[in-house]
């Protein structure tokens, strides 16, 4: 039995949806970037040639799972000295560098430890990411005076929910004036690991193959690249989304000024879909209830505040306190992005489900007062 407000993973969809991307990309390495659900890493790790950690935290989930090091790629805005201790002594397989520091702050502990670090330097896209041109080609310049640096590649990511193929020529347009200047230089970039950012559709009658039309589009604008180097694909939202839905239990209707609210035990807190205002887009929502008769309804949360609306108007069935409300697709970001500290709710119940495992409780329902002042801590 779910207990609601739950998330709940199925691990079959996740297999899936990994099978067709490799199957569009049989020759391209995929990497799963945490961030976007790591409740997942347990699931995923045979699926994906690496996950992408991006915090301390994060490296401690992957240890905490026994992740082979080699499957581990860490990355991150900002590095300190003892995260890149962390990470070497863990043996991971390759660091990021996002700027000359942390570059330099590899270097010293792995002179330390009296070892060597397979090393990507980032390239921005024109944000805090990264490094521009001028930067990562000085660095290339000079990489004998990191001799326990191992320069294996470049790293590129531009953001996310990308659908324009404008955005994608972009991207490989930047990455291909850093390839040229290296060339110039005599300098081989033998690795690309390139995060796409192809969007998904949460509410336009979303569906996998929307999905695939963006993820088309994105490869199309790479496709170049796989002539000349190894080429590694990095994505969050993009495998983890569909595999997750989010349940939501009716536990009042109230009738106020034409509008029938319907209020649940989750909110705004819990579910948090990319490009939503105020509950006025429609995300795919299935019902508990058969009952032939329907209405609109405005569905909110529990939060005091107007914020609190998951969706402004929508039709559904006939609806009574007690009924059950799935939103689908949200199997990335919501569980990390929503502000669930907010008002001191009880947080979600976290599940797992797959045809062999059956339903597995991954986290009980936790009380976030307990995070929310002095005393408990």
């Amino acid at each position: 039995m779910i207990n609601t407000p739950a998330y709940i993973f199925n691990i079959d969809i996740l297999q899936e949806r990994v099978d067709r991307i490799k199957s569009l990309i049989p020759e391209i390495e995929l990497t799963y970037s945490i961030k976007a659900n790591p409740f997942l890493v347990p699931y995923i790790i045979d699926m994906v040639r690496h996950l992408e950690v991006c915090s301390p935290g994060e490296l401690s989930i992957c240890k905490a799972a026994s992740v082979p090091p080699v499957k581990i790629i860490y990355s991150g805005l900002l590095k300190e000295e003892w995260d890149i201790t962390e990470a070497v002594e863990y043996g991971v397989d390759i660091i990021t560098a996002e700027s000359p520091r942390q570059l330099r702050l590899i270097e010293k502990v792995c002179a330390e430890k009296d070892c060597h670090a397979k090393v990507l330097l980032r390239l921005t896209s024109g944000n805090q990411f990264g490094m521009d041109q001028d930067t990562v080609v000085e660095l290339l310049k000079t990489l004998s005076e990191y001799p326990h640096v191992d320069f294996a590649g470049i790293h590129y990511f531009s953001g996310t929910q990308k659908v324009r193929s404008a955005k994608f020529e972009a991207d490989r347009a930047n990455v291909h004036g850093l390839f040229d200047a290296a060339k110039e230089l005599g300098i081989s970039i033998d690795f690309l690991e390139f995060g796409p950012g192809a969007g998904i559709e949460y509410f336009d009658s979303p569906s996998d193959d929307k999905d695939f039309e963006n993820f088309a589009v994105a490869m199309e604008a790479i496709t170049d690249f796989k002539e000349s180097v190894k080429l590694g694909i990095e994505m969050g939202r993009f495998i983890a989304s569909t595999c997750g839905r989010f349940e939501t239990t009716v536990k009042e209707i109230k009738p106020s000024k034409g509008v029938n609210y319907v209020i649940v035990d989750g909110g705004i807190h819990h579910l948090n879909y990319f490009g939503q205002i105020q509950g006025m887009k429609i995300p795919e929502i299935s019902v508990s209830t058969t009952r032939p008769a329907k209405d609109k309804y405005c569905i909110v949360g529990s939060l005091c505040t107007t914020a609190d609306v998951l969706v402004r108007e929508v039709e559904l069935p006939s609806l009574e306190e007690g009924d059950v409300l799935t939103f689908n697709r949200c199997g990335a970001y919501s569980i990390t992005e929503a502000p669930n500290l907010f008002l001191s709710r009880r947080m979600p119940c976290v599940y797992a489900e797959s045809k062999d495992m059956g339903l597995k409780l991954l986290r009980e329902g936790m009380e976030s007062y307990r995070f929310n002042n002095e005393y408990e801590n």
